[in-house]
């Protein structure tokens, strides 16, 4: 078990304190988590998260309350509740996408040799849903599941990107602009890729944003034709030359096609 100074989560994190509530449950939860079958006392939840014996009492209570934990009265100890269960259950078939893309991008990686990626939108982010790494001695590990990263961030979240409609992509250079500065993307050099994007029919990222590597990306589409996910393959960036880039992004477009054709009902 891990305790409170490796622990990812700070509750201490926002600076007006106003996520401090949920930084706190979460904390809890991932601590309920890890605690398996075993379960957690009281004082080991104070012990692992460094939370405060009223708050954590405070946060258990709540959690308990709503069946987000429950306190085997017996046992003297909390674990993780049905309501998660159930929440898991409902949420199934949205996480089952990342399943049935896994074989297609081992497939890329087997025949690229270089590492696949899938990504999927939500809201102005697009998050990595699968990865699989091809046999090029040389990783390009740029993404690990579940990471974000804003839309036009990146050969994936690019793809997404570039073929929404001008008001959407207008709305999104303005709105994000805060969230791409730390990647040093310009709004200039964002709408040069977007225009690029449009005119190939997939994106390229150079070494923007990792010196030495670079990237190309399709867009996944919906039954309406909307971008809602994405395929890529990154490499480093010897290995990214046009020639390839082409060859590259024409498997990646057959390959973004039998998914919507296979996926659909869970695009």
């Amino acid at each position: 078990m891990r305790d409170r100074e490796r622990h990812p989560l700070n509750v201490t994190d926002s600076a007006d304190g106003k996520h401090q509530n949920i930084a706190r449950a979460a904390l809890v939860l991932e601590a309920l988590a890890e605690s398996g079958n075993n379960g957690l006392r009281l004082t080991d939840v104070v012990r692992i998260t460094a939370l405060s014996k009223t708050a954590a009492h405070r946060c258990l209570a709540g959690l308990t309350a709503h069946r987000l934990a429950i306190f085997e009265q017996n046992e003297g100890r909390f674990f993780l509740g049905d309501r998660l269960f159930a929440w898991t259950v409902m949420a199934g078939e949205r996480y089952q996408l990342a399943e049935r893309v896994m074989p297609y991008l081992r497939r890329l990686a087997e025949e690229s040799e270089d590492t696949a990626y899938f990504l999927l939108r939500r809201g102005d982010e697009a998050v990595c849903y699968g990865r699989a790494v091809g046999s090029f001695p040389i990783k390009t590990l740029t993404l690990n599941i579940g990471d974000r990263r804003p839309l036009g961030v990146g050969s994936g979240p690019l793809a997404i990107m570039a073929f929404l409609s001008d008001a959407e992509i207008d709305r999104l250079i303005q709105t994000q602009a805060e969230a791409r500065k730390r990647f040093g993307i310009s709004d200039q050099s964002l709408r040069q890729m977007i225009a690029a994007a449009r005119t190939s029919g997939y994106s390229t990222f150079g070494e923007q944003l990792i010196k030495g590597m670079g990237g190309v990306g399709v867009p996944v589409r919906n039954s309406e034709g909307r971008p809602v996910a994405a395929l890529s393959i990154a490499a480093i960036a010897s290995r990214m030359e046009l020639k390839r880039r082409k060859q590259l992004a024409k498997t990646l477009l057959k390959v973004a096609t039998l998914i919507q054709n296979g996926c659909q009902h869970l695009l």
